[in-house]
């Protein structure tokens, strides 16, 4: 555990008390955190075959943990230039995880081509899709 900081108390939120969902809280890690933090979440978007990370990949809250250790990170400047641009491999890989998922549900769902849009916008990010 890191000595620097003060430890973190449960019980307080620096957004006014709230708590929940959208409560803030003041959280320090080191740059080896930030990298090792990036590193999971860009693996289980764009490297786990398994269709079930996709309900992860898409997360509005792993896309905005993703956003706010890249801007802080030292090579934040970077990862912003590089994740401006798409990837095709990326989104080959991601297209095809996506519609195995689709193949794969036991209920099948009907979605309309914005909703998949959506679908893959969400799992992309850092990345645009062409």
């Amino acid at each position: 555990m890191n000595q620097d900081h003060e430890p973190f108390s449960p019980g307080t939120s620096e957004a006014s008390g709230a708590s929940g969902e959208h409560a803030t809280k003041a959280v320090y890690l080191t740059q080896g955190e930030i990298n090792a933090l990036q590193k999971a979440i860009l693996f289980l978007k764009f490297e786990s075959e398994e269709t079930a990370s996709l309900l992860y990949a898409g997360s509005p809250l792993l896309n905005s943990v993703l956003e706010k250790v890249r801007d802080v990170s030292a090579f934040g400047e970077y990862a912003k230039e590089l994740h401006s641009r798409p990837n095709e491999h990326a989104e080959r890989f991601m297209r095809a995880k996506v519609e195995r998922s689709y193949a794969e549900e036991l209920a099948q769902h009907e979605r309309t081509e914005e909703q998949k849009n959506e679908i893959l916008r969400s799992c992309m990010y850092p990345y645009p899709v062409k």
